[in-house]
């Protein structure tokens, strides 16, 4: 196929994907990447479009059911003007529970980041990578008020929503459209946050997790890793995704520390080993 064929397709993908309900909001870096690197596994262009948003539908399926935060908003900016931060929190868990990795992650909460900043230290600056609902973690973590919160999500309209939520919490509204792997993120920061998407971006891009980790301007990397199925299925899983990311990491001089936690597999890679 010419490079004008090629071009061609990529673009009436693109057109495509746009009009559609399902992957209109989806970042074109994403959807030019996803057809790109599908087509010269097949012989029939028909053949890689379908295969193509198959994979469209891997990686966005997850927020296919995500709820609009709708009302809730309001309600945040009212817990948070009333200095309620019991009430904010419950708001916040509520709407985590519409993705599957935080849903996942509630029970943990209480302890979650305060076992990780003893560990890792208290960032001023923080960069969450394909954060999905995350950011709605933040009543949490007891940042300082000066602290910086930058995201990258490849959803649109879940960007606008979380804006949404920062500037009701009182934060800039710092996230970003961005794939992190067709554009790995260039401003510097303390701790990066890479929470239970690597399983994802591997599937795309056999090895991207490594070299997004050694591109990022950034000491510490919080890398995490489901320890179920979402049927429920536990068995193996935790060993598996241990393996797989110390042969991952390979002989990098970086220290990596297993956060002692019981429903997520959490590791801290810190990058200058001193």
């Amino acid at each position: 196929m010419s490079a004008n064929s090629v071009n061609e397709v990529v673009d009436a993908f693109v057109a495509s994907a746009r009009s559609s309900r399902k992957y209109g909001s989806i970042c074109d870096d994403t959807l030019r990447d996803v057809i790109r690197t599908t087509l010269p596994k097949y012989k029939r262009t028909a053949e890689a479009v379908k295969a193509a948003r198959s994979s469209l539908h891997a990686i966005q399926a997850v927020y296919l059911t995500t709820p609009p935060f709708g009302d809730q908003i309001s309600d945040v900016r009212d817990a948070f003007r009333r200095n309620d931060h019991e009430r904010l929190r419950g708001i916040c868990a509520r709407m985590m529970r519409g993705h599957s990795s935080t849903r996942e992650r509630l029970p943990l909460l209480d302890g979650f980041y305060s076992k990780l900043f003893a560990l890792a230290g208290k960032p001023r600056v923080i960069l969450d990578l394909a954060c999905g609902l995350h950011p709605l973690s933040i009543p949490w973590m007891d940042l300082a008020d000066d602290s910086v919160y930058r995201g990258y999500e490849i959803v649109g309209n879940l960007v606008d929503r979380l804006n949404a939520f920062l500037e009701a919490i009182g934060r800039p509204p710092a996230l970003e459209l961005q794939d992190i792997l067709c554009s790995p993120p260039s401003e510097p920061a303390d701790l990066a946050f890479l929470l239970m998407a690597v399983p994802c971006l591997e599937r795309r891009r056999e090895g991207t997790t490594l070299e997004l980790i050694e591109s990022l301007n950034v000491r510490r990397v919080v890398v995490s890793f489901p320890v179920a199925s979402l049927s429920g299925r536990r068995r193996g899983m935790e060993r598996f995704y241990d393996d797989a990311f110390v042969r991952m990491l390979g002989d990098r001089d970086w220290m990596i520390t297993r956060l002692p936690l019981d429903g997520e597999l959490v590791f801290v890679v810190d990058k200058r080993v001193e």
